[in-house]
């Protein structure tokens, strides 16, 4: 593929400024259409520094290396588009969306708040917090493993109060927090609903919730506070 007019997006730790070149390595230098497989990049890059997101251009050919049959493809997002050419770097993603995945059916302006059934662990319990991510991935995962019969959702949410990472996800199978995972004993005020999204497939589903299960029978409890 020639190219794409999509917005292209890098990951890494490096500190760079508008007009920076990213140059291939290894024959490639890599790169996502999808703000989730840029993050995942920047927190498992090597280094101490600060996960970074950047927009980018690309100044030569790029191909999705996920289409090709010898390429295997990384089970959570990634940076699966590639080209020779250098990236130039057009500015840094500082702004975020928050995402709440569920099957509750909310409105705009409601507030999610700790103290709901939880979705996760033995039941039946309480929520000591609200939980939240700056990745549709991790959003999707959370509509489609909640608790109940209802129709999965996925709101756009703002936080009220103080919040830290979600310990049950920050430097457990991987470094840092790729799925941008977070929580808060402050309530969540829902600012809108995302109609068009594309869930996980049911086999990959079925294998997460069987994963959750023998976790549960194992007695393994999610890090909820007190």
């Amino acid at each position: 593929m020639s190219g794409t007019t999509r917005t292209l997006y890098h990951g890494t730790r490096l500190d760079l400024t508008p007009g920076d070149r990213i140059e291939p390595c290894d024959g490639f230098v890599w790169l996502s259409t999808h703000l989730d497989g840029a993050i995942w990049a920047s927190e498992l890059a090597d280094g101490d520094s600060m996960p970074r997101v950047y927009r980018v251009l690309a100044t030569g050919a790029v191909e999705d290396a996920a289409q090709r049959p010898d390429f295997e493809v990384p089970r959570h997002p990634a940076m699966t588009w590639r080209s020779a050419a250098a990236l130039t770097v057009v500015d840094e993603v500082t702004t975020w969306t928050w995402y709440h995945g569920t099957r509750a059916d909310l409105r705009e302006g409601d507030l999610i708040a700790p103290g709901h059934a939880a979705n996760f662990g033995p039941m039946p319990r309480v929520a000591n917090f609200v939980y939240f991510t700056q990745t549709l991935d991790a959003a999707i995962w959370g509509a489609e493993l909640a608790a109940g019969e209802g129709t999965g959702r996925i709101y756009v949410v703002e936080p009220t109060g103080d919040i830290e990472p979600d310990p049950n996800l920050t430097n457990v199978r991987f470094r840092g927090n790729p799925t941008r995972s977070y929580r808060s004993r402050a309530p969540i005020r829902i600012i809108g609903e995302l109609d068009r999204w594309t869930g996980h497939a049911p086999e990959a589903v079925q294998a997460m919730k069987e994963g959750l299960a023998r976790l549960d029978r194992a007695g393994v409890e999610p890090d909820d506070g007190a």
